[in-house]
């Protein structure tokens, strides 16, 4: 593990993380709106709760809390049942960026919580600390604002953009094991690594080329492991079908705390709150076996995208894709079929009634033409 991400782990070691925890690195749109859940211990179910702006819960006071969950543009919800209070913000703007708590209040002692980097953007947005076992590859997403649709985009070895020459371009996508394509419908470049070695380990940008200004970009760091990585999936390409499933299996090391997962550009869920954006989750967590799983059901198209396993910051991206077909083409030619026989049948069965109705009338027709002939018959002989 690189020395960065170790001070790190070591760093969330010492927080309140067993009582109150978050996700620590969230990326949101300007102008748009975010939802940060923060989960506590049962205990804390009847405590007040609430939110401030700073890392330190001592020297921040609240923006709300629990018994008063309105503050100008944020709000805070909590649900004892699930053991969780969420925050939201609208109306993002770029000042919202910063370091805030979600915090619990004790009295007559030190209050419990967690904290979490908001980057309020425009520009480019990514994941943070992404693990990979060595000889692996990794896949990252960077997001853009719309704004950014036509311009070159890159990804370059370094924190700072304007000192980091670029590995790849998007008018030059390949480049040894790395390689770079861009979605522009999406708003979304990737970049793939393959071959991972230990000195792939640092600290990498997202950017993108402004002519004649400078560029915009964000930074995510790369750990490379020799063994098991502290977070890691089995794909990170998965593909479903419109009402089908998938799931997706996140295997961690370290029993650190909270693990979650979580949709990039919206909220996060976890073994307890069962939802995401509103839609049904079903997350179970093995701690025995160290795997956190997560079953997305009754899928609809809108539901492809990125998402990432979240463990105390770490995160592995994942790509989940909704198609038509399969099932679904089944379901809609047995639907036509079935349409088809029912329209089938009741023509037939018209068909049939029409022809009873004229072997009907033509019997009673030829009943009556016989009786009048033996009528007449008998009136002839009479008269006889």
């Amino acid at each position: 593990m690189d020395p960065l991400m170790l001070l790190f782990l070591l760093i969330a070691g010492l927080t309140d993380a067993d009582n109150v925890s978050t996700v620590n690195w969230v990326s949101a749109w300007r102008g748009e709106s975010v939802t940060i859940p923060c989960f506590y211990s049962d205990r804390y179910k009847t405590h007040v709760k609430y939110w401030c702006r700073g890392h330190y819960r001592d020297s921040c006071p609240p923006i709300v809390h629990s018994d008063s969950p309105q503050g100008g543009n944020v709000s805070i919800r909590d649900d004892p049942d699930q053991q969780v209070f969420s925050v939201t913000i609208n109306n993002l703007t770029t000042g919202d960026s910063g370091y805030y708590s979600c915090g619990v209040k004790i009295s007559e002692g030190s209050d419990v919580g967690d904290w979490v980097s908001l980057s309020v953007t425009d520009g480019v947005s990514t994941v943070k600390w992404v693990p990979v076992q060595r000889g692996g590859s990794v896949t990252i997403p960077c997001f853009y604002g719309d704004r950014y649709k036509t311009h070159v985009k890159y990804w370059c070895r370094g924190y700072y953009r304007d000192s980091c020459p670029p590995i790849v371009h998007s008018d030059s996508p390949q480049e040894g094991k790395v390689s770079i394509r861009d979605d522009p419908d999406q708003q979304v470049f990737t970049v793939t690594i393959n071959s991972l070695t230990d000195g792939d380990s640092d600290i990498y940008s997202c950017g993108v080329k402004i002519s004649g200004g400078s560029d915009v970009g964000d930074w995510v760091s790369l750990s490379i492991t020799d063994g098991s990585p502290e977070l890691s999936v089995d794909k990170q390409e998965v593909t479903g079908v419109e009402g089908d499933s998938v799931s997706v299996q996140c295997h961690y090391k370290y029993d650190y705390s909270q693990r979650m997962w979580c949709k990039i550009g919206g909220s996060c869920a976890s073994e307890r709150s069962g939802s995401l954006d509103g839609r049904p989750v079903l997350i179970s967590d093995d701690r025995v076996n160290k795997v956190f799983s997560v079953t997305m059901r009754g899928l609809e198209r809108k539901d492809t995208g990125w998402y990432w396993c979240d463990d105390r910051g770490l995160q592995i991206p994942v790509h989940i894709t909704v198609k038509q077909g399969g099932n679904n083409d089944k379901l809609r030619w047995e639907q036509v079929l079935d349409a088809a026989l029912k329209a089938g049948t009741g023509v037939l069965y018209l068909i049939c009634t029409i022809i009873a109705i004229q072997l009907h009338w033509s019997s009673c027709r030829k009943r009556g033409s016989n009786q009048r002939e033996a009528e007449g018959g008998t009136n002839t002989n009479h008269g006889s």
